[in-house]
Order: C-alpha cells, then sequence, then structure tokens
C-alpha cells in the first residue's frame, strides 16, 4: 500500500512538471510496476498527428518506430473491435485482443516489436480535453515472457490517477500558454499560441490581423501575403519551426511593414500535453535611420557578412563598392545579396532598401534567437 501510494504521488507530480513524465520518471515507475522496462505515451489528435514521449529505455526505439513509419502497420489499429478492447478503463494484456500465433505470424511483431525488446505489452486509451487519444503503454522483450494479470491488476488501479493527472498537465499547459499571450497583449503585441500551425489562442491585437493580415484556417494559420506564407510553411514543414524563426511581413495600405517573431515554447519538445509549440508574435517596424547588422542577424538569421552587405546597400553603396571595400569579388557579393533576398522575402534591392529602413526596434520582438 505505501508503494502504490508513492507511484500515485509521482503521478501527480508529473501532472504540474510535465518534463517528469518521461526519462527516468513516471513512465519508467510504470513500467516497473509492470514488470516491464518500456514506458511510453502516444497522442493522436482529431487530424491523426501523432506525440509522443518516452523512458530512457524506450526513447530509441520510438524514434526508430515514428522514423521507419511502423505505426501504420499497427495491427491493434486494424479493426474497430480491437481499437475498442483498449478502450475500456484499464489495462488490457496484448494477448487479450491478438492470439499468441496471430502475434507471432505478424510483420508488425517480428519486424519492429521483437527486434526492439518491446513484444510483450500492456496498454489502455484515454480521452484527452481536446479530443485528442492518448495511449499510454508498457512493453518488455520476448524472451521475459508474456505479462500477468498481476501486472495489469496493479497498473489498472493506477488508471484513473494516470485519466486525471492528463487532464490536469494539459489545463496547466493551456494556462501557461494563455499567459503568455495575455503578457504581450500589456505592450500591444499581436500574439498567438500556434501547435503544429494551427491557431490555438491568441490576443485581442492578434485578432485585429485577422483576416487582413493572416487568416485561421482548418489546416493552419496562413499569412495573406504570399511572400511571407512561403516562408512560414517552409519553416512549419522542415521542422526549422521548432527553433524559431523571424520573417518580415511586407507593407499593405492598412499595415506598415512588420516582423512575424517566431518563439519556441520552453520545454514543449516531445511534449505530448503542451497546448502549444510556439508563440507567434507580430511586430510593426518604425522609420529610422541607422541599422545594426547584429539587429540584421538576429531578425532574419543573416550571417555577419550578408548583415553587413546589406547594412552597405542601405548606405547607397553598389556591389562594386561593397566588393572593393571587403576585398572580394562581386560574384561573392552578389551570392550573398541572393541569399539576403531569399532569407528576407524581397526580390528587388529597392524593396529590401525600403524595408529595412523601416526597421527601428527589434528588441520588442521578444527576444534573440
Amino acid at each position: 500500500m505505501l508503494e502504490e501510494s508513492k507511484s500515485i504521488e509521482r503521478i501527480y507530480e508529473a501532472a504540474a512538471v510535465p518534463e517528469l513524465w518521461g526519462g527516468r520518471g513516471v513512465l519508467d515507475m510504470l513500467a516497473s510496476v509492470g514488470t516491464c522496462t518500456d514506458g511510453v505515451i502516444i497522442a493522436v489528435d482529431k487530424k491523426k498527428t501523432l506525440r509522443w514521449t518516452a523512458n530512457d529505455s524506450a526513447t530509441p526505439k520510438l524514434e526508430v518506430y515514428f522514423r521507419e513509419n511502423w505505426v501504420v502497420k499497427n495491427p491493434y489499429l486494424e479493426t474497430a473491435e480491437r481499437i475498442a478492447r483498449f478502450s475500456v478503463p484499464k489495462f488490457v494484456m496484448d494477448t487479450e485482443v491478438m492470439s499468441a500465433e496471430e502475434m507471432q505470424a505478424s510483420g508488425y511483431y517480428q519486424g519492429f516489436m521483437r527486434p526492439q525488446g518491446m513484444y510483450w505489452h500492456a496498454g489502455t486509451s484515454i480521452d484527452g480535453p481536446t479530443g485528442d487519444v492518448i495511449k499510454v503503454s508498457v512493453h518488455r522483450s520476448y524472451d521475459s515472457g508474456p505479462l500477468d494479470r498481476d501486472a495489469t491488476r496493479r497498473l489498472s488501479v493506477l488508471r484513473p490517477h494516470i485519466a486525471r493527472a492528463v487532464l490536469l498537465t494539459a489545463r496547466l499547459r493551456f494556462q501557461q500558454v494563455q499567459a503568455a499571450v495575455d503578457a504581450f497583449d500589456l505592450i500591444a503585441l499581436p500574439a498567438a499560441g500556434i501547435k503544429q500551425g494551427r491557431l490555438i489562442l491568441s490576443n485581442e491585437a492578434f485578432d485585429r490581423l485577422v483576416p487582413g493580415v493572416l487568416q485561421d484556417r482548418n489546416s493552419r494559420v496562413t499569412f495573406v501575403q504570399p511572400s511571407a506564407n512561403t516562408r512560414w510553411r517552409e519553416l512549419l514543414e522542415t521542422g526549422a519551426v521548432a527553433h524559431g524563426g523571424t520573417f518580415p511581413i511586407g507593407p499593405s495600405t492598412e499595415h506598415p511593414t512588420m516582423i512575424a517573431h517566431v518563439v519556441p515554447m520552453v520545454g514543449a519538445s516531445r511534449d505530448i500535453f503542451s497546448a502549444a509549440d510556439q508563440l507567434l508574435i507580430i511586430a510593426a517596424t518604425e522609420r529610422a535611420g541607422g541599422l545594426d547588422p547584429k539587429i540584421l542577424e538576429g531578425l532574419f538569421d543573416l550571417t555577419a557578412a550578408e548583415a553587413a552587405v546589406a547594412r552597405d546597400l542601405v548606405n547607397g553603396k553598389t556591389i562594386a563598392d561593397i566588393a572593393e571595400a571587403r576585398q572580394v569579388s562581386k560574384n561573392t557579393v552578389r551570392v550573398q545579396v541572393k541569399s539576403v533576398f531569399e532569407k528576407t522575402g524581397v526580390h528587388r534591392q529597392a524593396d529590401l532598401v525600403r524595408m529595412l529602413l523601416n526597421i527601428r526596434n527589434p528588441a520588442l520582438l521578444g527576444g534573440e534567437r
């Protein structure tokens, strides 16, 4: 009873500190309770997007699992009946859903589960607060043999606490993002919480930019300006958005040149409970004369050489002037200018100069990358 009490205490501790689920935390403890080595949580949202976290033992195995797309071969997802078996409010053994003979004949088991030492397992499904389905499972090797009912009984005793902790974690994460977004309202900066490209929540300043500057679509947030939307799409599709990024939004009749700044949510990596992956912050620029190369590096991910070239162009120097002053070839400068165009989303030198002259105070963007 004392051991069970300590397990419950650790589960609720992870509810408040989500990082304690993975690593050597609660999932590691659940694996031990089930006489297993691996503990895993996988969340599936309404759009079938997968997120996961695991204990130290299972983490490298899950990386292989998703990299090689074994999830599409999962036999437990083949029929509604098998899916329903794991939906009952308890931990269910694999042998209660598939026979040992079916597992032996399965390419999924022989190709991944057995080689990775995750053959025998017990799992349960929990309906998340935003339509997610959260699957918690523990695994052990083929040589260890099937789990016994006593192991699943001990895990099932903990299941109500796991479910409540999952819901509490999700609410706390949402409140964390809400507080961050609201904080930008105090300095009149549009800000929104974004998860996998989609709008989760936003402040009033951000809402005023919809639909003139941004559009809230079902698939993802989009920018009305094509060049800004291309940069945003590239960040999302390449995964670079997880590390942050910055790109310009050209002026319109209603708005001056603006800068979109993507700030990763701290601790959101592999965090299935996070309400948002990033904050999207929009800051307007104002006309000024000076231009610090360090500012350009931070705003547009320019190299030091590219930032210096951009500053020289704003100051009226030609490509020949820049090449002579830096003792490099004109072709080298042209390559750097082309890179500056790509990173700032403009196509002509005149547009670049016009945009950069509008930048004054990027400190409002919320800090450096």
